[in-house]
């Protein structure tokens, strides 16, 4: 598990028996992760202080790598990539899931400047501050935000440095895109029953993935899976 964070994909994996390594670069989530490991019932779960970039990993010596989110904080995916492709045996699993920051477009600002304002206007929505009342305004505003956290803030990797590098080093793959834009919605609602709460991040969800099967919104979250061929 590359880039595990506070390791709870990597625990579910251990859960089910398998025999994991988890890495990451940050200190703080390898702890949170280490404290949070199963007991001598599951797999083996070993975590490591460490990025792509710098981990010792044997040629071949893993069934299955994956990564969650994080190609696109790596500082060379390229690289990055080619590496976890050493690692992995021929005719082994990389499972890749990564947002894509650059395909957020003018229909994606439209649907949260619609879907948020409406939530504002109830107030089911706890923000920085509101979005104007003009409904172009309140679209640029959506895009303006958009940019300061995946471009100026963060610099993000976005296309054009992830896909080449996988489509060219894992030809064998599927590439299937899922619902990510309403987790923007779903971090602020501030709706007080539990159970309505959670009635309304489930229709905001379902709204997008309708949106998303009849081409109505531009997908920016990627599931990758490749066969490493020998």
């Amino acid at each position: 598990d590359v880039g595990c964070g506070p390791g709870a994909l990597s625990l579910e994996m251990a859960r089910a028996g398998h025999d994991v390594t988890a890495i990451d670069p940050d200190e703080t989530a390898i702890d949170l992760a280490r404290r949070g490991a199963p007991g001598p019932s599951a797999g083996p779960l070993a975590h490591h202080r460490a990025g792509v970039e710098t981990w010792d990993a044997p040629d071949a010596g893993y069934d299955v790598v994956v990564t969650t989110r994080t190609l696109h904080h790596v500082e060379d995916p390229a690289e990055a990539i080619a590496r976890i492709r050493r690692w992995i045996r021929p005719g082994g699993r990389f499972v890749c899931v990564d947002f894509l920051h650059d395909r957020f477009d003018d229909r994606a600002a439209r649907w949260l400047a619609q879907v948020r304002g409406v939530l504002e206007a109830t107030g089911q929505f706890r923000g920085d501050g509101r979005l104007p009342a003009e409904p172009e305004a309140a679209v640029e505003r959506i895009a303006w935000e958009w940019a300061q956290e995946h471009v100026v803030e963060h610099q993000l990797n976005g296309s054009a440095e992830i896909d080449e590098p996988l489509d060219r080093l894992f030809p064998a793959h599927t590439r299937t895109w899922h619902p990510y834009l309403s987790w923007d919605l779903l971090v602020g609602l501030a709706v007080a029953d539990p159970a309505r709460e959670r009635a309304t991040a489930e229709l905001i969800a379902a709204w997008e993935d309708t949106l998303l099967a009849t081409d109505a919104l531009t997908p920016v979250l990627m599931h990758f899976v490749a066969t490493r061929e020998a």
